[in-house]
């Protein structure tokens, strides 16, 4: 009897050793994680066949192994290690040392890559054209070209990557989707005759500025002296009491050469066309 009991101790502690210390209590496998089964003569949570809890769980089958404990609970190669090529990355070969390392025509590090001008692409694992090299125009942003030459991208005329590419009455555009990496005008400053507006200016090619067409004007000093510029119509038009033609004064008026509207005779403007005495009445122009 005393033997009998002892087997049935040591198989109980054989099965209470499967579940690791501070296992689990349980009375259905519901009651373990997806990688345990309710052992329920010991009524605890144990490992399912092929999962592991530790890293030893794993290195007393292949020391080059550990246990994925973040996910699958799972024995998986430690990082970089393998026996076999199917044990690393489809880009690396399994070296001699139980180590993956990049594959003929793959790369894994820039050293493995043409100092001058590549390196190892990461998401390809390829030796390539490091940022602003090329070896065609494929490997440059769309603005740009490839220098076969010196193996550098290049802008093309009117594009540009930053401010200073442009001219200085230009600005980078990097917010607009329909001028990209365009240099386009600054505020007040034309490209073409469509930055002005047409009705009323034209651009100036040699300061890259909307200026009046023949005929009409942009501010006052753009009229004679005697004449102000009307914003509205972009036109210039007599100051008050100055005029170009009779018809800008009154009926009582002439318009003198210094463009000045004079009274006519027997009319006046102010008491000073009329003698010492009378007024000059503003309802009839005439002095009284």
């Amino acid at each position: 009897m005393r033997l009998l009991a002892l087997c049935l101790l040591v198989l109980a502690v054989l099965a209470v050793g499967c579940t690791g210390r501070g296992a689990t209590a349980c009375t259905e496998n519901g009651n373990c994680k997806s990688w345990e089964f309710c052992n329920l003569s010991a009524k605890t949570c144990a490992l399912l066949p092929g999962y592991c809890s530790g890293e030893s769980d794993c290195t007393t089958r292949d020391e080059l192994m550990t246990c994925d404990l973040a996910s699958t609970h799972l024995c998986v190669f430690k990082e970089g290690r393998c026996r076999t090529n199917a044990n690393c990355d489809r880009w690396q070969t399994c070296s001699s040392n139980q180590t993956c390392r990049a594959a003929p025509g793959y790369c894994d590090s820039d050293d493995q890559c043409d100092p001058a001008f590549e390196f190892c692409n990461p998401a390809q694992h390829k030796c390539g054209p490091a940022p602003g090299y090329c070896v065609r125009d494929l490997d440059c942003a769309a603005w740009e070209k490839c220098d076969v030459v010196s193996k550098k991208c290049y802008l093309l005329e009117g594009r540009c990557n930053i401010e200073g590419d442009c001219e200085n009455w230009q600005t980078c555009s990097l917010k607009e989707a329909a001028t990209a990496h365009n240099c386009v005008p600054k505020k007040g400053f034309c490209m073409t005759q469509n930055d002005c507006d047409l009705s009323w200016s034209i651009c100036d090619d040699s300061t890259h500025t909307c200026i009046a067409r023949q005929g009409f004007c942009g501010a006052d000093n753009g009229c004679n002296p005697w004449e102000y510029c009307g914003l509205e119509k972009h036109t210039c038009a007599p100051n008050p009491d100055r005029c170009n033609i009779e018809a800008d004064c009154g009926n009582w008026q002439l318009c003198d050469s210094g463009h000045y509207c004079k009274a006519k005779l027997g009319f006046c403007n102010t008491r000073a066309d009329c003698i010492s005495g009378e007024i000059c009445n503003q309802a009839t122009h005439r002095c009284e």
